[in-house]
């Protein structure tokens, strides 16, 4: 029998979890998308192994090619134990919930945990926007607002594990001690996905893009002050970390780049550190909803060769 050849990935999030296998070069050989159930709690983990095992039997792939399962979850984890710790935005996942294990058991292969923004970032730079790029930033933009961060070709997760996590970016000092949602950090509350549509008066970020297109006052205001907040972010991240590259992601990005990047790229390229900001790149993901997945895939990989090294 071969060796184990494919990798899963699955990309967890509080509406839909995206599910797919890829061959260790990073092509795609089937993928799949499901709502999260609102049940929460352990019927979301049964849920990712139940998607994951359709999507083997509808490829026609056995269990026994699966080298190791990545698992990106918008949540602090115990990636040792496969555990998350805190996920504020699915049902039943504030308070410890196992989920490699189960999921590990039920498809008989390695699974890991990994945050979703470095799953993010992971995916593009094995086979998006950051192929060949050093030093990455990734925003991913959507319900919310996550990030990963690539530092001399390397991933820098952090002490805690959620290094890259921008949506707790305080945009402005001023609003430092005010009140906002436990659940939801500044810059999340102002210029993610609903935030749009809410300063926009509509039910979606794709309707408030529309509006605005057509010419629709509160519609343009709304946008180009997610365009300012965005801006002076990625602004100050530049600055920061000195990268080649900032990737913008997520479907935030993918409904409204036209109208969010050129603000983007202007804020950067006036307000950033000058001797930076002169080279450094803005660019829009290219993997779309795979590139969750995908880098979860990847990293469970190369947590599968520590692994193996470690014993």
């Amino acid at each position: 029998m071969s060796a184990p050849s494919l990798l899963a990935g699955v990309d967890v999030g509080g509406t839909k979890i995206a599910v797919g296998l890829a061959a260790q070069d990073g092509r795609i050989v089937a993928s799949r998308r499901a709502r999260t159930s609102p049940a929460g709690g352990d019927q979301v983990v049964q849920e990712i192994a139940a998607l994951l095992a359709d999507v083997l039997e509808e490829s026609g792939t056995a269990r026994e090619s699966l080298a190791a399962i990545g698992i990106a979850v918008p949540a602090v984890t115990d990636r040792e134990r496969g555990v998350v710790l805190w996920a504020p935005n699915i049902a039943g996942w504030q308070e410890e919930i196992a989920v490699a294990g189960p999921v590990s058991e039920a498809l008989g292969a390695p699974a890991s945990l990994h945050y979703d923004g470095h799953a993010w970032v992971a995916g593009e730079w094995w086979c998006g926007a950051a192929r060949g790029a050093q030093n990455v930033v990734l925003v991913a933009v959507g319900t919310g607002i996550g990030g990963g961060v690539i530092l001399d070709g390397r991933l820098h997760r952090g002490r805690v594990g959620v290094a890259g996590a921008i949506g707790w970016w305080l945009p402005d000092w001023r609003q430092a001690g005010e009140a906002r949602s436990a659940s939801q950090g500044w810059l999340e509350s102002a210029a993610s996905g609903p935030a749009i549509a809410r300063a926009a008066g509509k039910a979606t970020a794709e309707e408030a893009f529309a509006a605005a297109r057509a010419g629709d006052a509160a519609a343009r205001h709304a946008v180009v002050q997610a365009g300012q907040v965005l801006g002076a972010a990625a602004a100050n991240l530049v600055s920061l970390l000195d990268p080649e590259l900032v990737v913008f992601a997520g479907g935030v990005i993918a409904g409204g780049a036209d109208l969010l990047l050129p603000r983007i790229r202007e804020i950067v390229a006036r307000e950033a550190q000058p001797q930076i900001s002169r080279d450094v790149r803005i660019a829009a993901a290219e993997l779309g909803d795979d590139a969750a997945w995908l880098g979860a895939a990847r990293l469970a990989l190369d947590h599968s060769a520590s692994a193996e090294e470690v014993t």
